[in-house]
């Protein structure tokens, strides 16, 4: 008797332990099919919990979805140890951020740019959205004879030899993300420093298109809901220099793109800047450069500042996305790689110290749209509006410089 019940009591346990798993094992199923198919929040850290290096599954993730978005204004994130801060967050899935970097001879953690596009099948030839068409085959990187290119550039600062020396570019000009991974190949210097930057200066109409895809980036002093002490501000700085001393006319768009409904949101703000970008350039066919301005976003105790002219000048920082993702093809990488390559050089030769070392992500950033598209970022929210605004002086130069 005894034994007939405990056989039926281990029975019923047994059941209800199967019970449990199989539950359990749909829930999971179901949350994972979810990043696919749903615009549902993940959380993987509710599932598992693991101490393995979240390069893995940010790799994972960047491969079915490159979903992130743009933390400069939260103290929350910016502030966040980037360590633990990506053991959590790289775990999400759709829109939820991937981002968060640190560069450790700043002691400072930057929260970058960011591109949410539409999921698609990437097992498709060609990808499809409201905006434009992609083709699988593209080439992202165009293909180059060293032997028959002329350098239009001489850096003075570096020898060809360091430049051409993968570790030396490493350490002293590029910094990766570390969600990618290039390699030599990556960086053509012969190409960079041989691509003509300049434009035709005797062409009527705007020569250079500035903008913000997020323009509410403001800084440590600014006058909240003053435009004029936020990155669009700066851009009219940048502007004013641009045509009244190098007689260059300039097209800026200040249009918000990272309020939706009253609300900020840079969720899609580069899709949504994507399509007017593309009618302006239609509408002035003479525009040949586009300069994307943002600000930084740094822990509270670093200040990005140095001293050009007497004057306290927030640093700035060229950044390149190399379209490592078949949705997001930019087939001007090299040509957008060459014109930061050769910003940075002239700025190293004009102004030392003034740039900190161009920065490196998988994604595009709208520079598709045209060769010499310039991604700045002005500064962090650590600077003050002055040292923002002072620092469009040198940009000015340096840009003039590689662009006449």
């Amino acid at each position: 008797m005894n034994k007939a019940y405990s056989i039926r009591k281990n029975k019923k346990a047994s059941l209800v332990y199967m019970a449990v798993l199989i539950v359990l094992s749909i829930i999971i199923i179901i949350k994972l099919f979810g990043m696919y198919f749903t615009n549902e929040i993940i959380s993987f850290k509710n599932l598992v919990f693991s101490d393995i290096d979240s390069s893995f599954f940010t790799s994972l993730i960047h491969s079915v979805n490159p979903s992130v978005e743009y933390y400069l204004d939260s103290d929350t994130k910016t502030n966040l140890e980037i360590e633990n801060y990506n053991k959590v967050e790289a775990l999400y899935g759709y829109n939820i951020p991937l981002i968060s970097f640190v560069m450790k001879n700043d002691d400072s953690s930057y929260a970058t740019a960011s591109e949410n596009y539409p999921k698609l099948d990437q097992k498709k030839e060609t990808f499809q959205n409201e905006l434009e068409q992609y083709d699988k085959d593209e080439s992202f990187f165009s293909s180059h004879t060293l032997e028959q290119q002329t350098p239009v550039v001489n850096p003075t600062n570096y020898s060809m030899e360091q430049l051409n020396n993968f570790s030396f570019l490493k350490t002293n000009l590029y910094t990766f993300d570390p969600s990618i991974n290039p390699t030599k190949a990556n960086f053509p210097v012969e190409e960079f420093l041989s691509k003509d930057m300049s434009i035709n200066m005797n062409e009527d109409g705007p020569k250079i298109l500035i903008y913000h895809t997020h323009s509410q980036e403001s800084f440590v002093d600014s006058v909240k809901g003053k435009k004029e002490d936020t990155v669009v501000g700066v851009g009219d700085e940048l502007v004013r220099i641009l045509e009244e001393k190098y007689n260059i006319e300039v097209l800026h768009h200040r249009k918000e793109y990272d309020i939706v409904n009253g609300k900020l949101d840079r969720d899609e703000a580069y899709q949504r800047i994507e399509a007017p970008l593309k009618e302006l350039i239609k509408e002035n066919p003479s525009i040949e450069v586009l300069i994307d301005i943002h600000r930084d976003g740094v822990n509270g105790n670093v200040r990005l500042v140095n001293n050009i002219d007497g004057k306290q000048t927030a640093k700035i920082m060229f950044f390149n996305g190399l379209a490592l993702y078949s949705v997001m093809p930019n087939k001007y990488v090299t040509d957008n790689m060459a014109f930061s390559f050769q910003m940075q050089l002239k700025a190293g030769e004009l102004y030392p110290n003034f740039t900190r070392k161009i920065y490196l992500r998988g994604y595009r950033y709208n520079l598709h749209l045209k060769p010499k598209s310039l991604f700045v970022e002005v500064g962090a929210q650590t600077n003050t509006v002055s040292e923002a605004m002072n620092a469009m002086e040198p940009l000015a130069k340096i840009l003039y410089e590689v662009i006449k």
